[in-house]
């Protein structure tokens, strides 16, 4: 597989990658930066494909922030039960850092979380160039018309309410993915 440092933007052929992880760690031999590659967006098009990460089997792994534990919890099993990698984070900070490390298939992100609110954090991801497309499923227990104006001119990928988590939860994400 062949991408390029998101650093200097030097081409590196990769020889092995285990097709589960879709950003590496890895020491560019011409900027001496340990960069995040994300095997996806630093990948370098060719009419060979055959090897792209893409077209692997791997497993879609979502972000989960909240910080309530029992929603945190009951998300992560219906998620984890139907295949899906399952990140957690229990406050806004938490999330972020998980956001621009792990670079999520998807983001189920509650609103008000301390440390960083939902809000902030979905601002912070449109802002950052290499996850700012990620979907984002907004998770609350309270819809106002106001914010939910707010959410889709920031076009979060749809809303969801904590009292239908077991219910609906696996139903958006398998909608959201496969958009």
């Amino acid at each position: 597989m062949v991408v390029r440092c998101p650093h200097c933007k030097n081409v590196i052929r990769l020889r092995e990658v285990d097709g589960q992880s879709r950003v590496i760690k890895y020491l560019c031999s011409n900027c001496q930066e340990i960069v995040r590659i994300d095997l996806v967006q630093d990948e370098v098009k060719s009419s060979s494909s055959a090897d792209s990460f893409e077209k692997t089997e791997h497993r879609k792994k979502i972000l989960v922030a909240d910080d309530t534990i029992t929603v945190r919890k009951v998300a992560a099993h219906l998620l984890a039960a139907a295949g899906y990698d399952v990140l957690e984070a229990e406050d806004g900070r938490q999330a972020l850092d998980l956001v621009q490390n792990e670079h999520p298939d998807l983001i189920v992100l509650d609103l008000l979380m301390p440390k960083m609110t939902g809000f902030d954090v979905l601002r912070e991801i449109k802002k950052i160039g290499r996850v700012k497309q990620t979907p984002i499923l907004i998770m609350s227990g309270v819809f106002k018309k106001d914010v939910l104006d707010f959410l889709q001119a920031a076009g979060v990928a749809g809303f969801l309410d904590k009292e239908q988590i077991k219910d609906s939860l696996l139903f958006r994400v398998q909608q959201i993915l496969a958009a």
